[in-house]
């Protein structure tokens, strides 16, 4: 065995090796593909138009426009710096407030003391709807609203420029703060995604079978809190993981929990840190009464520069409780973990050469099994070998 690792390096301790193999937002795998589109020539056309009007006269005109395009609230949102989600939000909240043309509740079908949420496709379907009254109505709110969010004044802000310098705007100013925002959370399943694909690849059998495929769409799977078996989710009974891990008699080995923090957790991630201590608690509680060869090993999946604004209470929390953690980086230590279970068999690993000699000693020191063998950057593989690349490094199976 080598000797343990610098006390002031990079592998001192779990906390540090996160730091030092933590992700930048821009470098995280994004799950799907981000649509992002704006109709310059028509929003250009709009603006010269409705920069002379007045206020009610640029409302028909909106409304007009919207009924001839649904698909423009989308641009003259992005535009106005308003979010999808706020855009549903607030028209939600004024849809359960403006009267229905024909029936006793608002045009959403809500009273406002009932209030639900209605996502963007509600609204823009309400613009087609075979009710002359309801699409015209429909039409009229959102299009005040969009005045009310400064419309008006962006119309006659840009009206001046040419559709190419409005083009330059949205993809220099509106197109990297939209992106921002759709990426946010397809980014954390963009990391599921790569370490399922490191998974399947290792010919690993888990759950949900297509994560590796939709990692965004895919049904995470629940363990009873009592006996961590799989069973269909049930509120207070059940702790939903974004992956488990089984062996060839279909027992669930490990099971995976994903937090991913680019930015602020908040009280959201600091909730989340405590239900994944209250459950590494229940694993070890139940794993106590089991044969070594049954038991569930609880693992993280953690990344993100988000953490550090709350280290204590968030990521060194889990660190401290979690069995095994990796990183987008560091993908590579799950199959040598799951060799060491005996779940697959690791002939070789190559680490990349971003990391120093002194680092790929700590690494094989603190995860490297004795029987996996170590490449140098300049080794060859054996032929008969099957490489997976892991992150900072391929697997050899």
């Amino acid at each position: 065995m080598s000797e343990p690792c610098n006390p002031a390096g990079p592998y001192a301790s779990a906390e540090t090796e996160y730091w030092y193999n933590v992700m930048r937002q821009a470098d995280m795998p994004v799950a799907g593909i981000i649509e992002l589109d704006f109709d310059v020539p028509r929003v250009s056309r709009l603006f010269a138009r409705a920069s002379v009007m007045r206020p009610e006269e640029a409302k028909a005109l909106v409304a007009s426009e919207l009924l001839a395009d649904v698909a423009l609230f989308g641009d003259l949102r992005q535009i106005l710096g308003l979010t999808d989600k706020r855009a549903y939000l607030e028209l939600s909240y004024l849809a359960s407030r403006t009267p229905h043309p024909s029936r006793a509740a608002g045009l959403c079908g809500c009273r406002p003391w009932t209030m639900a949420r209605h996502v963007m496709i509600f609204f823009t379907n309400m613009l087609r709807s075979h009710d002359a009254e309801v699409r015209d109505a429909a039409a009229g709110l959102m299009a005040q609203y969009l005045l009310d969010e400064g419309l008006l004044v962006a119309a006659q802000g840009f009206a001046g420029l040419t559709a190419a310098d409005l083009g330059a705007i949205y993809r220099t100013l509106i197109v990297p703060r939209e992106n921002q925002q759709k990426a946010a959370k397809r980014r954390g399943h963009g990391c599921e995604g790569a370490l399922a694909g490191v998974l399947v690849a290792c010919g690993v059998k888990m759950l949900p079978l297509d994560k590796y495929r939709n990692p965004m769409g895919s049904t995470d799977p629940n363990l009873d809190l009592e006996t961590l078996e799989v069973r269909r989710k049930e509120r207070g009974n059940t702790y939903s993981f974004d992956m488990l891990v089984l062996d060839s008699a279909d027992r669930v080995r490990v099971a995976i929990q994903s937090l991913i923090h680019t930015s602020d957790p908040g009280q959201y991630g600091v909730n989340k840190s405590d239900e994944t201590v209250a459950v590494a608690r229940r694993f070890k509680a139940v794993n106590s009464t089991r044969p070594p060869e049954s038991r569930i090993e609880l693992w993280g999946l953690f990344d993100g520069i988000g953490f550090s604004e709350n280290k204590p209470d968030t990521l060194n929390k889990m660190l401290a409780h979690v069995d095994w953690f990796v990183q987008g980086n560091t993908l590579y230590k799950a199959p040598l973990r799951l060799h060491e279970l005996g779940l697959l068999r690791v002939k070789a690993v190559q680490l990349s050469s971003v990391y120093s000699a002194e680092d790929i000693e700590c690494i094989r020191h603190r995860y490297i099994p004795n029987d996996v063998l170590v490449l140098g950057e300049g080794d060859c593989p054996q032929a008969d070998w099957t490489a997976v690349p892991a992150g900072r490094a391929s697997i050899f199976l």
